[in-house]
């Protein structure tokens, strides 16, 4: 098997954006939010509920010198790399979500050290599975690695004898943030004696176990109001915390697995599950360059939802990732997908709806303003995949019961208008295939909601009502069910032509008084995702030649390699899991059967789909050819810019033809 790890950057999108400033449209675009991928560097599973990194107190993840930042230039508060020591649980790619985790603070330090203060942090070494360094004002060098359920953690003193602190209070980050506090609200701590400690916290009403092995020569160990401290003859430590949401005893159970495993053992096994799911998509490139852009942002992809043990949590952004990170992950991950689709439906059952951002916490409600009924999309994905089938429905229609009696647009963006209208008419398509006509009827019916979302004298969505990251122009274009009608409302398709024309800036040619300007009502370039469907409406004109343009030239000019090379935040994968389906010529519509076609840039690629191996050929009139000229699927030539996605999940042959220059209209799909 390759070593596709080798080419995933982990510390791809820490820092603030240092993509070049943009040509082309790009040049013309939004640049509200942040400019950074928010991203992190830590040891971690694929799908892994425990990360492990190094703590700075820093934004948003806890790791790195980022300040509190949602839009425009990213600041600093620091110009070196410094850490308190290693925490565990973290946000992947967010901005304010109100809880960011890092528990478990573990500080490794030779003997009269003040570990009050910050380290500097140098050495950095990071692949998938593993991160190392040097904690230079603490005089230790240490290695992180984890599985699904603990971390652990190996240091060197650079002096004989040490000490290794677990603080059970430490919570969220350090740097000030407006009317933002999280802390322990309880502590639980029992010395166990010969190295192994175990209790719980209680943390946004939740209750989280953990047992706790230092493997050293200990001279002393000791508790006191929720600090564990170990006294270490000689050089060398390990420690491994493991946890769970079940009880001490069970993560007494991992932590015991786990020290039985040893430290290079259990990096092994963390390697060994990045390089196989990342040798799921097998691509060929025309550079070094951009293949190592695309591992990274694969590798990025696929940090969140987490298998927590009883249940799969962490859907930090749902309406992020319901559109592009979910629907990846149903492809190449099909297995860890099934269970998360059932989880999610215990979760709905349990709760009565599934939170915008379910996270560890009860407060369920807060995201309640950036959408509503996402998981339906997800649920009705994974039915048209295959994932859930007609055994199913029982669960399904119950859930989609629930969930639809929860979802609310009073008082809300018009934008939960059109998630409750699509959400309607991909629950419409499940229940008609499982025969169900008479809650089909009702679901097609609801779905109708949609026009009193949009103004009919400008063919926008209503100006006057709040939006969330955007204007009532960046969620005017999204595909909906009955599109022709949408279009209708516009003034016709010339006219939504236009108005897509001057949202991506075709023709525009102002000059700007800074590289990254902020420009309202102008679509966002992947800065963010709230437009990331936007590209798509253009099939709808019959302009499958703008689609690929605008696909082209967001990958050559706002992903990149390196820290700054995340164009937004990546929001647990949204931004990154958006780039892997654009270069593979994919789009997959989220709440539909189908799969559109865009124009990729990848040279070849196999992608693995539960077995079956989906291939993507490229035939290019020139290099640099990027405009659709038909396509190709298993021998059968057809010229439509889609394909129903459980075609694709069986394997076979795509091909893509690319020519210099657009190549007419191209069909318009008639099953939205």
């Amino acid at each position: 098997m390759k070593n596709f790890a080798q080419f995933a950057d982990p510390f791809w999108g820490n820092g603030p954006c240092t993509t070049p400033a943009g040509e082309d449209l790009a040049k013309h675009w939004n640049w509200l939010k942040a400019q950074t991928g928010n991203t992190h560097p830590g040891a971690l599973m694929p799908f892994g509920w425990v990360s492990v990194l190094p703590f700075s107190g820093a934004y948003s993840s806890g790791y790195g010198c980022n300040g509190p930042s949602s839009e425009g230039v990213t600041p600093q508060i620091s110009d070196r790399k410094c850490a308190y020591g290693f925490t565990h649980f973290h946000t992947s790619g967010t901005g304010f979500l109100g809880e960011f985790y890092n528990y478990f603070l573990i500080q490794p330090a030779i003997h009269n050290t003040n570990t009050a203060h910050l380290s500097e942090l140098t050495d950095e070494s990071a692949h998938p599975g593993y991160y190392s360094g040097k904690l230079v004002d603490y005089g230790v060098d240490f290695e992180l690695t984890a599985n699904k359920y603990a971390a652990f953690h190996r240091c060197k003193f650079a002096a004989k004898g040490g000490k290794i602190t677990v603080d059970t209070t430490q919570a969220g980050l350090k740097i000030p943030i407006n009317h933002y506090q999280e802390k322990i609200f309880n502590t639980h701590c029992v010395n166990c004696g010969d190295g192994w400690a175990e209790g719980f916290i209680t943390v946004n009403g939740v209750e989280i176990f953990f047992a706790l092995k230092v493997i050293a020569d200990i001279r002393k160990q000791a508790i006191f109001n929720g600090i564990i401290e170990f006294d270490i003859d000689g050089d060398n430590a390990e420690s491994i915390i493991a946890f769970s949401l079940l009880s001490t005893a069970d993560a007494r159970h991992r932590a015991e697995e786990t020290v039985k495993a040893g430290f290079d053992n259990t990096r092994i096994q963390a390697e060994n599950a990045w390089n196989d799911i990342l040798s799921k998509i097998d691509t060929g490139f025309a550079t070094d360059l951009e293949r190592n852009i695309f591992y990274s942002a694969l590798y990025h992809s696929l940090l969140k939802p987490v298998d927590a043990g009883i249940e799969y949590t962490d859907f930090q952004t749902m309406w992020d990732i319901y559109r592009t990170q979910l629907p990846l992950m149903m492809m190449i991950a099909p297995a860890e997908a099934k269970k998360m689709l059932y989880s999610m439906i215990k979760t709905i059952k349990r709760i009565g709806f599934f939170p915008c951002a379910y996270l560890m916490s009860r407060d369920y409600k807060r995201h309640d303003m950036q959408a509503t009924a996402l998981a339906v999309y997800t649920l009705c994905d994974g039915f048209f995949r295959n994932l859930l089938t007609q055994a199913d429905y029982p669960a399904l229609k119950e859930v989609f019961l629930l969930e639809f009696a929860h979802a609310s647009t009073e008082n809300k963006s018009p934008t939960h208008i059109l998630d409750l209208a699509g959400a309607a008419h991909a629950a419409y398509q499940v229940a008609a295939e499982c025969n169900d006509h008479e809650f089909a009827a009702e679901l097609q019916q609801k779905s109708q909601i949609w026009r009193t979302a949009y103004d009919r004298n400008t063919g926008l969505l209503t100006a006057d009502a709040p939006y969330y990251e955007g204007t009532h122009w960046n969620y005017s274009f999204r595909p909906h069910c009955q599109m022709n009608e949408r279009i209708a409302l516009a003034g016709g398709k010339e006219k939504f032509e236009a108005m897509l024309d001057k949202f991506f800036a075709f023709g525009c040619t102002d000059e700007y008084d800074r590289p990254r300007p902020i420009i309202p009502d102008r679509f966002e370039g992947m800065n963010n995702e709230s437009d990331m469907e936007t590209p798509a409406a253009y099939l709808w004109c019959g302009r499958a030649d703008k689609q690929a343009k605008i696909h082209d030239v967001i990958r050559r000019w706002m992903f990149f390699d390196g820290p700054g090379g995340c164009p937004g935040n990546n929001d647990s994968g949204g931004l990154s899991s958006w780039y892997i389906f654009s270069c593979l010529g994919l789009y997959p519509l989220t709440g539909t059967r189908y799969c559109l076609l865009t124009t990729p840039s990848v040279t070849e690629a196999n992608i693995d789909i539960d077995g079956k191996t989906l291939t993507i050929k490229v035939r290019k009139e020139s290099p640099s050819a990027i405009y659709p000229a038909g396509y190709e699927f298993n021998g059968e030539k057809f010229t439509e810019p889609y394909l129903p996605i459980a075609r694709l999940h069986e394997g076979g042959v795509l091909q893509f033809t690319l020519c210099d220059q657009p190549q007419g209209d191209s069909v318009i799909p008639e099953w939205l």
